[in-house]
């Protein structure tokens, strides 16, 4: 089993009285996770319930909670003892929340809970445990993660801004990095090891998450609008969300996209990267640049050119590498009349992506970081040109 970097940090909620609740897109590897925490408890009184199965399921849908400690005795569970129950795919059934709160608030019970939805799991589940839950968030793989299950051996340092060029990692990593750049970073992808397959892979998943987050979760009329819509904005990549351009294409009001996006942003389909200004008024009034959370996805619905599957792929990695505050990762973009900057990274430094990286795009780079007076800058890039070398190479992003 490849272990992830969260792991060793929810390894430390094992010890805690608090509910343990892990979401993300759908084959992420969340149940790969919550199996391998259950692993780390020495305690034999643990049981993994997955609501994917029809009898877990129905297990779940009684209207009276403590009969649920009697079905736990018939499972050889001591439930005079702490017990550890690890649910999987909680948004299947719709009373989980009060379930959970109703054991955890009467008896001694440690829950480890997953769900493919944060719309679900922060609006619904989130309302009825205040106080009794730690969420975490589990994204596609990072790059030195990528190069764990793929088995190579080379680690890559912690992510610094000033992070010189290396020869010796782009000669190395080259190949790997294109790989990850192309089909992106679930995990079930990566360890498909055809490339014709790993496309049928992703496919798969898209098609799980139209049939099973849209479909179950929203109340959308429209699933054909929905996908039409995730085709227009995997074709707009880098840009600003035009919500007037998207409802004339598709012939729904503004409302109705801002929902979709909404849904799609909270369900780990995209994400909406806020201008950098700090002026509230700015951020508002501006609109956010769009990126999906897994390039591969993006692949998939619209056929990407190699900057912008490039400049996707960095928006995952700078993003993994934000700081994550209660107030959520910091990561925005900076743009004026007549210039802009790719990403603002928690406030301090700039960045701008470039395939091939020139020293005129540094000086440019320069100028823009100077009129929001940040003072550390770099470009990232793909390709090393014959004569310049002063960028990061996005294969050393960790």
């Amino acid at each position: 089993m490849v272990t992830r970097d969260i792991w060793k940090q929810l390894k430390n909620e094992i010890n805690k009285d608090e509910i343990l609740v892990l979401t993300g897109a759908r084959q992420v590897g969340k149940t790969t996770t919550i199996k391998w925490l259950l692993s780390q408890i020495r305690s034999e009184n643990k049981y993994y319930f997955d609501l994917e199965n029809v009898s877990n399921r129905k297990l779940f849908l009684t209207q009276d909670y403590d009969t649920l400690i009697q079905e736990f005795k018939i499972l050889n569970l001591n439930v005079s003892e702490k017990m550890y129950i690890a649910i999987d795919e909680i948004q299947l059934v719709s009373e989980l929340p009060s379930i959970v709160k109703y054991l955890y608030d009467n008896y001694n019970i440690k829950f480890l809970i997953t769900g493919s939805s944060s719309y679900y799991l922060k609006n619904l589940f989130s309302q009825s445990m205040a106080g009794r839950k730690n969420i975490y968030e589990l994204y596609p793989l990072s790059f030195g993660e990528f190069l764990r299950f793929k088995q190579e051996d080379y680690s890559l340092s912690k992510f610094s801004y000033n992070i010189p060029y290396s020869d010796l990692s782009y000669n190395k990593l080259s190949p790997l990095y294109s790989e990850y750049i192309e089909f992106g970073g679930l995990p079930k992808v990566v360890l498909t090891p055809n490339f014709q397959d790993k496309k049928t892979a992703l496919q798969m998943i898209f098609s799980s998450y139209i049939n099973l987050d849209v479909q179950s979760l929203s109340e959308f009329r429209s699933i054909k609008e929905f996908t039409k819509l995730v085709e227009l904005l995997a074709g707009r990549i880098g840009n600003k969300v035009n919500l007037s351009q998207l409802s004339k294409i598709l012939g729904i009001s503004r409302q109705t996209v801002d929902s979709y996006l909404a849904f799609m942003e909270q369900t780990y389909l995209i994400r909406l990267i806020k201008p950098f200004s700090k002026s509230t008024d700015v951020t508002v009034r501006i609109s956010p640049k769009l990126y999906f959370v897994d390039t591969g996805i993006a692949n998939i619905n619209y056929d990407l050119s190699a900057g912008v599957k490039f400049e996707n792929t960095v928006c995952q990695q700078l993003f993994l590498n934000a700081d994550n505050s209660a107030f959520g990762r910091n990561l925005a973009y900076f743009t004026d009349s007549n210039s802009e900057i790719d990403f603002i990274l928690n406030n301090q430094y700039a960045f701008e992506v470039k395939e091939t990286p020139i020293d005129t795009d540094l000086i440019k780079l320069s100028r823009n970081a100077e009129k929001i007076k940040i003072s550390k800058f770099r470009l990232i890039g793909k390709n090393k040109s014959a004569s310049f070398d002063n960028f990061i190479w996005g294969g050393q992003i960790s």
